[in-house]
């Protein structure tokens, strides 16, 4: 026995036997579908294409400063339109969706059944990066389209939303470089005043240290120097007049100071030999007085001496004017030896007791009356030359002492100078360097603020990246949605297959006894003999004709819905080019 197997034969037997419950569901469902589509309310879609322009000047003469994609900043303008407030405002101005509002007062609905009406859509190309040389997807333009029930109020809504972006698009470039100039504005305006702080402080660290700073160290060290050799010469030039006073002064010992009675400066410059002889005795007894007592025998012999000679020359020995030039010359001595010896040597010590005798000689003289008074006129030429080479000689050493004073100090100063100059480099050296990185920074955000300037120029002319507007939006003529045709063909499809599927239901579960297996699986037996359908040639060519038939059908069919998804489904070119592009991807 063999085993029934159904074939097509067999189905298209049970479609003809179930005709009816195919034909009569399909057609009724058919109806259903025209009913339901074409009582579909419009809706109409308006929409413009905004084309993304590169910026005219080139990057490297002008740099932007907006530096986010297109795609970016195409989708902030987006959400700053999308607002509840900015929605509701155009709700409004057009009169959009007045029964939803009549229905609730909450805006949320309403907002979001407006955002569902607003489509927004990148249009991308392959472009050749210029920087890489590699081919990528880029953004070239976006479509902003609205659907409405209205097609005047779609276009409405369509060209506000195309105002909308490019206005905003113009307004967040042209801030964006304005606050990108304020900004460094003011940051330069910070480091200006820092700059100004730290010359300030420069300034006053001048002030402060301007003998110790770095560039005047060579001069500081070149003042040392010629202060250590003007004080060296000045110290040769004082131990050489010190020599000279002393040759003077011994000369000047040698000098009486007074001309003998009778002769005067006028009449005779020579003195005589017992003025001159009365000279040496008193510098004798001057000298013997600084050794011995007076009551010394060789004292009181000279002294005795000096008051013949003054009885003879006719003045006294208690001449004040005579013991003070004793006692002048005296000191003059004194001091030559004190800068040679020290205090405990005899010299000084006899020179001492010979100014302490003159003293008190000067003391008696002074209390005793002078019967003459020697003139002016009485004194010696010689003396007073020698006594005044003498002072000025003095004088010269006095103002050299002074000068060394003046240039120890100086030395001292400028010794300071130098001592203080590392350290004073050191702080100098950071307020310089500060200053410099300060000067630095200020220069760099002056130079960067100029370019922000310059973008904020090509912003406010429109010459940077750009929204154009190719296409502005229309008043559709035909609505985009519920397409008709494309709800028909397949309303159709449903209906023919759920008249299919019923008839393939009935048979299933009323369809009666057929085939081989149901005998079998009934009675419980296998059949003993199985005889097949005996078909005529008459039959036999009826079926050949009816599937041709039904072949001619599914080609028209198949051709009919081709066209059908051509024209109201989608482009038969673009679905081949969409295929082969994911056939590339794979």
């Amino acid at each position: 026995m063999e085993e029934e197997v159904k074939g097509l034969g067999d189905y298209l037997n049970l479609l003809w036997r179930r005709k009816v419950w195919v034909i009569i569901p399909a057609m009724l469902l058919a109806i259903a579908t025209f009913i339901v589509v074409f009582s579909l309310p419009a809706t109409y879609k308006s929409q413009g294409t905004i084309l993304i322009e590169s910026q005219e000047i080139p990057n490297d003469l002008v740099r932007s400063t907006v530096t986010s994609y297109a795609d970016q900043r195409i989708e902030v303008i987006k959400q700053r339109l999308m607002t509840t407030s900015r929605v509701m405002d155009m709700v409004k101005k057009y009169n959009l969706y007045v029964a939803e509002r009549q229905k609730t007062a909450a805006t949320s609905s309403i907002v979001e059944l407006f955002k569902s009406n607003v489509s927004v859509d990148l249009v991308q190309a392959n472009v050749t990066d210029p920087v890489s040389g590699r081919a990528k997807r880029a953004s070239i333009a976006f479509t902003v389209s609205f659907m409405d029930k209205s097609p005047q109020k779609a276009q409405q809504v369509a060209n506000e939303l195309v105002t909308e972006f490019l206005n905003e698009n113009v307004k967040a470039r042209t801030d964006r470089a304005a606050e990108t100039k304020d900004f460094l504005k003011e940051e330069g305006d910070k480091f200006q005043a820092k700059v100004r702080e730290l010359e300030k402080q420069i300034a006053e660290f001048k002030d402060r240290y301007s003998g110790s700073l770095p560039e005047l160290l060579q001069y500081n060290l070149s003042m040392i120097q010629r202060l250590g050799d003007e004080q060296t010469s000045n110290q040769n030039e004082i131990l050489l007049l010190k020599d000279q006073i002393t040759t003077l002064s011994l000369q000047l010992s040698s000098v009486p100071m007074y001309l003998p009675l009778g002769v005067t400066a006028s009449t005779s410059n020579e003195p005589s030999s017992s003025e001159v002889r009365l000279e040496q005795l008193r510098i004798e007894y001057s000298t013997l007085l600084s050794k011995y007592e007076p009551t010394h025998p060789d004292v009181v012999r000279v002294k005795r001496q000096i008051d013949a000679l003054e009885k003879e020359l006719g003045v006294t020995g208690n001449d004040a004017q005579v013991i003070q030039a004793e006692l002048e010359q005296a000191k003059t001595e004194l001091n030559t030896l004190s800068e040679k010896y020290a205090d405990s040597h005899p010299d000084i010590k006899a020179q001492k007791n010979k100014i302490a005798s003159l003293e008190d000689r000067l003391k008696k003289a002074d209390s005793q009356p002078t019967e003459t008074k020697p003139s002016n006129d009485r004194l010696n030429p010689s003396y007073v030359q020698l006594k005044s080479k003498i002072d000025s000689t003095e004088n010269e050493v006095s103002r050299l002492r002074t000068r060394q004073e003046e240039i120890k100090t100086k030395l001292a100063e400028f010794e300071r100078r130098v001592s203080e100059t590392y350290q004073v480099q050191r702080a100098y050296d950071e307020l310089t360097r500060d200053h410099e990185n300060t000067v630095a920074k200020y220069r760099e955000l002056r130079s960067k603020q100029l370019q922000a300037e310059l973008a904020q120029n090509l912003e406010s002319e429109n010459k940077g990246e750009s929204f154009t507007l190719i296409e502005p939006p229309a008043v559709p003529s035909k609505a985009e949605k519920p397409n008709r045709p494309k709800l028909l063909i397949l309303g159709l499809g449903a209906s023919v297959g759920a008249g299919l599927g019923l008839a393939f239901l009935i048979e299933m579960f009323f369809g009666g006894v057929r085939g081989y297996t149901q005998v079998a699986r009934i009675v419980g037996k296998s059949p003993l003999v199985v005889i097949p359908m005996i078909t005529t040639t008459r039959e036999l060519a009826r079926r050949k004709t009816l599937r041709n038939r039904w072949i001619i059908v599914a080609i028209i069919l198949g051709i009919i819905s081709i066209i059908a998804i051509h024209f109201y489904v989608i482009n038969l070119e673009v679905l081949w080019y969409r295929l082969m592009r994911k056939v590339s991807l794979l």
